[in-house]
């Protein structure tokens, strides 16, 4: 069982478990705490019995001018007619399938990753893809469609890698993390076991699992991002390769923790 912790201020959470500011390279942020960073891609996931189109899950994104979504918002019209059930995470966790975007960009017939996983990224947040990417958007969207894929999560740990998380941990030796929020206020103890995918999905008390944490090493994601920073000492990287568990590579000294984006930053395909 996670047991909880007495509020903390942000203010005093020391750096090596604060998320790095979105200009500044990860590897510089965290020097003097951890020694590399590997960038855990979000997978894609399927879900039996469900689909993104009997099932909608993730956030509710409301497009239009200011007033109309304040309107919106103010009459409570949140909720999608197609809403996922409440306990969707613990499905997710105990039923899904993860899904490596190498196989989706094969699947459709993208042959740049760099590219493709820009438009996963923007197409997860709702971004702007651009004309150039309008076909390979496209067809990212009729491939989730007709397979009933949905897109990776965002901003915490995906209930879907979370036994995955479980076993890389396990390998490395370690029985319990701390959970964290986004700004790193609210924490608490977490036995390992947590993770099985028998038990439901792990989480904090009304908001997002934004990081885990134990010596050596700090798995956090970001704000509007589909892909989590593994922070690792020397010692902790070479217990075990985080590479046999995770979908991801490593970090060079360019990387920022806004790994896709923009146009000038540090191809995402970089890979030892």
């Amino acid at each position: 069982m996670c047991t909880d912790f007495p509020d903390q201020l942000a203010a005093d959470v020391p750096r090596k478990l604060e998320h790095p500011f979105e200009n500044v390279p990860v590897l510089d942020w965290w020097k003097y705490d951890y020694d590399h960073v590997y960038v855990v891609l979000n997978p894609f996931f399927r879900v039996p019995g469900y689909t993104p189109q009997t099932a909608a899950f993730g956030p509710m994104r409301v497009t239009g001018d200011a007033a109309d979504v304040l309107e919106l918002v103010n009459e409570g019209v949140v909720e999608r007619e197609n809403e996922a059930p409440e306990n969707f995470p613990d499905i997710i966790k105990q039923t899904g399938t993860a899904v490596r975007w190498s196989e989706v960009a094969q699947a459709v017939g993208a042959v740049d990753f760099d590219r493709f996983a820009r438009i996963v990224w923007l197409q997860t947040i709702a971004g702007q893809a651009g004309e150039d990417n309008a076909l390979m958007s496209e067809q990212l969207q009729e491939f989730c469609d007709q397979t009933g894929l949905y897109m990776p999560e965002e901003d915490l740990l995906p209930a879907v890698l979370e036994t995955t998380v479980g076993r890389y941990l396990e390998a490395l030796g370690v029985d319990e993390v701390t959970l964290w929020n986004e700004w790193r206020e609210i924490s608490r103890d977490c036995p390992v076991s947590a993770f099985e995918p028998d038990n439901p999905a792990t989480g904090l008390p009304g908001d997002k699992l934004t990081a885990v944490s134990t010596d050596g090493l700090l798995l956090s994601w970001g704000y509007d991002d589909v892909a989590g920073l593994l922070a690792l000492t020397d010692e902790m990287r070479h217990r075990v390769d985080p590479a046999q568990f995770f979908e991801g590579f490593w970090a060079s000294a360019e990387t920022t923790s806004l790994v896709f984006a923009p146009e000038g930053a540090p191809p995402p395909s970089r890979r030892n």
